[in-house]
């Protein structure tokens, strides 16, 4: 079997809800008006009140108080509306996960610690693209969740190596499976036809200066994973947090020009940025006491 054929089982089981294939659909369109999106977000009262959440929060830090979805709309941009939705439709889309392999609270809070990252590297490095690289950030372990979903017993035997590290998840992945998550992850977002530049950044994330044209992208997710791996962990029990070792890519990081300095600061903004826009687009249930 290949990452494709997996991808395309899964994309019934594993599709987006209408209103984030509509906009998607639309953003992609040159002609499309502000009030196009409007109605359509106005299909979601969720999503239409995650929108208005997040215009209104810090990570934007507009302002003036943002309380119609137009100008939202306005101020973020398409494209981050597009991340918005695409962010919490795919939250909503892989509920149901087994907890046997995973802890859904933690997988998030490492797949948005990650997108954060992200993005502030993307700025750190000059990149334009910030908004495109953060949903790249978000979405790059997607297919683990896949693997979860449609194949619990072969997942088993690859985790069997768990307490390996990393690394030795992958070759497992690629040993039981001929391919690693990465590569399923980037067949997925094909099959959801999201941008083609996002499913190159996902499937060379792993070895990011092999990727064709978004090499550079696929390094600052390659570095923001290693990061977000050890600040916010996603399988159970693996390890326990301490005193952070890098273990991205040398090469990677010289792609970037950056100075080794930043990275505190890069990891002391994400934590703080990241627990807000988690309790934005998945926020925790309340503890009844």
């Amino acid at each position: 079997m290949t990452p494709q054929q997996l991808a395309q089982e899964v994309e019934t089981l594993f599709s987006l809800p209408d209103v984030a294939i509509k906009l998607n659909d639309l953003i992609d369109k040159p002609d499309t008006t502000i009030q196009d999106l409007v109605e359509v977000v106005q299909l979601d009262a969720g999503i239409a009140a995650t929108m208005l959440r997040l215009a209104n929060s810090a990570w934007y830090g507009l302002p003036s108080r943002v309380d119609t979805i137009s100008r939202a709309i306005t101020l973020i941009g398409q494209k981050a509306l597009r991340d918005l939705v695409m962010s919490t439709s795919v939250i909503t889309t892989f509920k149901g996960i087994s907890s046997e392999f995973v802890d859904m609270r933690d997988f998030w809070d490492n797949s948005v610690t990650c997108g954060v990252v992200t993005r502030n590297l993307a700025q750190l490095s000059g990149m334009r693209a910030t908004e495109r690289l953060f949903l790249a950030g978000l979405l790059h372990k997607i297919g683990r969740l896949v693997f979860y979903a449609s194949r619990p017993v072969q997942y088993r035997q690859v985790l069997q190596d768990s307490k390996n590290g990393e690394a030795a998840i992958i070759a497992a992945e690629e040993t039981v499976f001929g391919f690693n998550y990465a590569q399923l992850g980037a067949c997925l977002l094909q099959a959801w036809r999201l941008p083609s530049a996002l499913d190159e950044v996902v499937e060379y994330q792993l070895d990011p200066l092999s990727a064709p044209n978004q090499s550079k992208e696929a390094a600052i997710v390659h570095v923001a994973a290693d990061i977000a791996y050890h600040m916010a962990p996603d399988i159970k029990a693996r390890y326990q947090l301490g005193e952070y070792h890098l273990t991205f890519r040398e090469s990677a990081w010289e792609s970037l020009d950056l100075e080794r300095n930043v990275l505190a600061e890069v990891m002391q903004n994400s934590l703080i940025q990241s627990f807000e826009l988690l309790e934005i687009i998945n926020p925790r249930a309340p503890v009844i006491l």
